[in-house]
Parts: C-alpha cells; structure tokens; sequence
C-alpha cells in the first residue's frame, strides 16, 4: 500500500475526484472536485487530498482542510473525507 499526495501526484487528481464522488454520492460531486482541483496549484498549505493506493489501485481517500464551516478559525486542519474501501477495511497487508 501506499499513500499519495494528489497536489505532488497531479495526474491523480481524476482519479481522487472519482473515487471520492463514488464514495459519498449524496454530496454534491462539484463540491470535491472543485476543492482537489485548486488543491494543486494552491500557495497555501492547505486543502491537501490523499490517496491510498494497493495493488494499483484507490481503496481510500482523505482530506485536510483549512475549516469545516465553524466560527473557530484558529482550530485548523481539519480531516475530512476519510474513506476506506469496506473490502480494506482492517486490512494490514502491505
């Protein structure tokens, strides 16, 4: 397994906009894709989306985030869209 950094792998970014749109079909699907689209030209630190990857391919994603719509700015990152394929789940393998 391995864990990827979509703003330091762009050519995954169509990849994790998928994934996550599959994962949580009841949210609006431009919502993620706008979020991981700027993530990757960004200046700021923050958003940054990660993917699990194994066997080539994506079982799980998540976020950090600069807030999660709450008036305490100054508590940042937040974790967000945190998924893992439920066939990997609990599965240590490498």
């Amino acid at each position: 397994m391995k864990i990827l950094s979509v703003r330091k792998n762009p050519e995954y970014q169509e990849k994790a906009i998928r994934f996550i749109q599959t994962s949580w079909p009841n949210v609006s699907p431009k919502i993620y894709e706008d979020c991981i689209s700027n993530c990757i030209h960004s200046e700021q630190s923050l958003p940054q989306w990660y993917l699990l990857e194994k066997d080539g391919s994506i079982i799980g994603c998540a976020g950090l985030i600069p807030n999660d719509f709450i008036s305490r700015m100054d508590l940042y990152p937040w974790l967000c869209a945190l998924y893992i394929d439920e066939k990997h789940r609990g599965d240590l393998s490498p």
